[in-house]
């Protein structure tokens, strides 16, 4: 994916991102239109706005979205299918880890 300097965030950290490129990690929920909400890894819930991207389906209900944070949604840049069995909570760990030691991932 693109845009190596954007941060890996949970729901906690988005507020932080406004107007920023971000990569947010969930499971795909309810589809409404050209919007997809996002359950994060830390239990919270975004909605992802795919309407640049809707030419390629999500073919894992976990996906990495690469967006830019407005106005409490991504605008999807791009995504990336992973695993079932990725493990949210040691993903929360390390962006909790990456947030206490921001001189070193920032």
């Amino acid at each position: 994916m693109s845009h190596p300097n954007s941060p890996h965030v949970t729901s906690k950290y988005l507020s932080n991102f406004q107007g920023k490129t971000v990569r947010v990690i969930g499971k795909v929920g309810q589809k409404q239109g050209t919007s997809v909400l996002l359950f994060t890894t830390d239990n919270g819930q975004i909605w992802v706005d795919r309407s640049n991207n809707l030419q390629k389906d999500y073919t894992s209900p976990i996906v990495e979205i690469l967006g830019t944070y407005q106005n409490n949604s991504l605008m999807e840049i791009e995504f990336l299918d992973l695993s079932e069995n990725f493990d949210f909570e040691l993903y929360n760990q390390m962006v909790d880890l990456s947030y206490q030691l921001k001189d070193i991932f920032f």
